[in-house]
């Protein structure tokens, strides 16, 4: 429901003057957001919208929500904080991303899991990531009664990435969690899609999808405007860069990297799909091959988890079964070679986590490359799964290297491709 709009008195007119002045002169890429597209209300001279049926501020995700009665209590250098902190939920798109989860019921995951969703346990997970982003580049005053808990979240986390930490340590129905949430207190709510304007919530979170480039492109004019006045803090820098520039899904970076070394294999008629056939499903099966020899090498350190390994193998399967190499082999290595597992289909990869190998020492990467260089025939790519810390070959070899890195490492060679970590 639409909240009631109320007016401002002189005195508030005058605060809420100083504080638009002083968010503009401390953020000026947060005041382009707000006066480009937040600024959403007809006739709306003050760009917010003041009412008495929020605690303290709120946000759908286009509108800026204040209560006058409790908003001019804090201090100026406060007010910015709690302005550019709403700012931040809009251009993140949070109340969009809430509204989804709602819907379904779950946060899903890239690994496959999905968590229960609780409202209350992301509003908190949102403003940990947004309160340390604000605190990390100065902007405005934080207030100690606020949340703020870099053990929990930090500028660096997506507020799902959060949501987990905070799903792990407080159960949301009360029951077996492990211990206490952060310190502090939330100051906002997060309101549905389309509330400032009494919009079925549906289609608000359709439209500001819709309206991502034009999102996009004046948080680009504001980062530039700032940048331009030397206002722009690395922190806030890197964070709307990411949003400008999003990281590639590193499934999708690995088959790109594939396609564009390896190429396909073709189909044929002449020869069925043996593993649909069996399932009474007719389907062409491959002719020829893509690629000659793939190398899949992990790291049995101790560092890579189970769940990393799963969803490697996984994901690399499935990308191979479009290259189809003649040859695909699973090498286990820490510091010496374990074992090879050589694969009759790409996808076979996936069975192979099943069998896993012995480790646990030291890591070294000269045994894999060692074990390639003995091989006959042609090696096309050798994708390793490993956090980096190891010994690495003198030159990089003839073939590709593709590095399914989990530590954010820098390599000497090879192309990189950033893996998450599960706990």
């Amino acid at each position: 429901m639409k909240p009631s709009e109320i007016a401002l008195d002189a005195k508030q007119e005058k605060s809420w003057a100083d504080t638009r002045v002083a968010l503009l002169w401390h953020c000026p890429a947060f005041s382009h957001i707000l006066y480009t597209m937040m600024d959403t209300l007809p006739n709306n001279k003050q760009i917010a919208y003041f009412t008495e049926d929020v605690p303290i501020a709120a946000t759908d995700g286009e509108c800026l929500f204040l209560n006058p009665k409790t908003f001019f209590n804090y201090t100026l250098n406060e007010r910015v904080f709690i302005c550019a902190h709403e700012i931040m939920h809009c251009i993140l798109n949070h109340c969009v991303m809430m509204h989804g989860f709602k819907k379904s019921g779950k946060v899903p995951y890239s690994d496959g899991t999905s968590l229960e969703y609780s409202q209350e346990l992301m509003n908190i997970a949102a403003d940990l990531v947004i309160n340390d982003l604000l605190v990390q580049s100065k902007i405005g005053q934080y207030n100690k009664d606020w949340l703020h808990d870099t053990n929990l979240g930090t500028s660096m986390d997506s507020a799902i990435d959060v949501y987990r930490k905070l799903y792990e340590k407080i159960n949301p129905k009360g029951s077996g969690g492990k211990g206490q949430g952060p310190a502090g207190k939330g100051f906002d709510q997060h309101l549905q899609p389309g509330t400032s304007q009494g919009k079925d919530p549906a289609q608000a979170a359709q439209e500001r999808n819709a309206n991502s480039t034009k999102w996009a492109t004046e948080v680009a004019a504001g980062m530039n405007a700032a940048r331009v006045q030397g206002k722009l803090p690395a922190a806030m820098d890197r964070a709307l860069s990411e949003i400008l520039e999003p990281k590639v899904d590193w499934r999708e970076k690995i088959e790109a990297l594939f396609a564009r070394r390896l190429g396909t294999g073709s189909y044929n008629w002449r020869s069925l799909d043996r593993r649909l056939v069996v399932r009474d499903i007719i389907a062409p099966g491959r002719s020829g091959f893509g690629a000659d020899t793939v190398i899949v090498g992990i790291d049995t350190s101790g560092s890579i988890g189970p769940k990393e390994v799963n969803m490697f193998l996984a994901e690399v399967g499935g990308i191979l079964e479009d290259v189809r190499p003649r040859r695909v082999l699973v090498a286990w290595c820490d510091a010496k070679l374990h074992r090879v597992d050589e694969m009759d289909e790409p996808g076979d990869l996936a069975d192979a986590r099943h069998k896993g190998a012995p480790g646990g020492g030291g890591t070294s990467f000269l045994p894999v490359f060692e074990y390639a260089d003995q091989l006959e025939g042609h090696i096309d790519a050798l994708v390793y799964l490993t956090d980096g810390m190891g010994t690495f070959p003198a030159k990089a070899p003839s073939y590709p290297v593709i590095w399914g890195d989990i530590a954010g490492t820098a390599y000497p060679f090879g192309d990189v491709v950033q893996i998450p970590v599960y706990k």
